[in-house]
């Protein structure tokens, strides 16, 4: 970015423009300069990402197998990440076999781009205050560097973040409906609480998320539930009046389904706080912490 520009400072001096009557000198080239710096920026982050969520697919053979109706699951997440917000649409273009445009991942590293430049800006104004005239330009500028590198790498293990739960998810989950069934398949007070569960830590509102939508699925699927009754929102009164057992074990899946998308949302703590002011978390607030980090470094999500 900016060796050329103290290289050839000619090359990229101001460019005269004459707009109704006035002449402004604009950085004409040294921007043109900078878009073309940006697009091969956003592509390389791109190549790099794709071949790194590439590589760990191919390793743990997702989505063959991991998740077998893994094409239908993803076309049923774009529709929702569509419906629901812009966010949710720039998790998309993560899997290299997905045949959608890459776009989403372009603007994710562009806004991290605009967010380091803005970092880099602030710097700049902090150096020039605190040392005033001994501030020269280049130092100001090469003083950004490290910044945009701290973004990069941001971005970047966010985006692979995302892939390790995409690979972990489909089989944790499978394994822990797999074991509450097992244990409360047929129990009639158990069953009507799971969707109330859900909602009241608002899984059911993040169905554009992967592992949120494969949870709420596998669920449905495993004990033959219907979103088709309107869920009455009063969780909390609900789990009141059932037995301890029944109590622990949606302990457990509220739990599991706030820790298996890979992060812990202020609204999730803020939904466990309450839970374990009105005693129905057994949970320590370390616990969970603890149970999130191990899951997130591979070691599976035991509740």
């Amino acid at each position: 970015m900016y060796w050329p520009q103290y290289s050839w400072p000619e090359f990229f001096s101001t460019t005269p423009v004459h707009l109704l009557g006035n002449t402004y000198e604009l950085p004409l080239i040294a921007s043109l300069y900078g878009l073309l710096l940006v697009y091969l920026e956003v592509n390389l982050l791109l190549a790099i990402n794709l071949w790194g969520v590439k590589s760990i697919m191919d390793i743990c053979q997702f989505p063959r197998a991991h998740d077998a109706q893994y094409e239908r699951h993803l076309q049923a997440l774009a529709k929702a990440a569509f419906e629901k917000s812009q966010r949710a649409i720039l998790r998309f273009g993560v899997d290299p076999y997905l045949t959608m445009p890459r776009w989403g991942l372009s603007i994710f590293f562009l806004l991290t781009i605009v967010k380091a430049a803005l970092s880099t800006l602030v710097l700049k104004l902090l150096l020039k205050r605190s040392l005033g005239q001994y501030a020269l330009r280049p130092v100001t500028d090469l003083a950004g560097m490290p910044v945009y590198a701290l973004w990069n790498t941001w971005a970047s293990w966010q985006v692979l973040h995302e892939a390790q739960i995409r690979v972990m998810a489909p089989i944790t989950i499978r394994e822990f409906v797999h074991e509450l069934h097992e244990e409360w398949g047929k129990n009639d007070q158990f069953r009507p609480l799971i969707l109330e569960a859900l909602q009241y830590v608002s899984i059911l509102k993040r169905q554009y998320n992967y592992a949120h939508f494969m949870l709420t699925e596998t669920l449905l699927d495993r004990f033959e539930l219907t979103t088709d009754t309107p869920l009455t929102g009063h969780f909390m009164e609900q789990v009141q009046q059932a037995p301890l057992a029944v109590r622990r074990s949606l302990e457990r899946l509220i739990v599991f389904g706030v820790l298996v998308d890979g992060k812990l949302s202020w609204f999730e703590k803020r939904r466990l706080r309450e839970l374990r002011k009105k005693g129905f978390l057994t949970y320590s607030t370390k616990a969970i912490r603890q149970i999130g980090t191990d899951y997130n470094q591979g070691k599976g999500l035991w509740v």
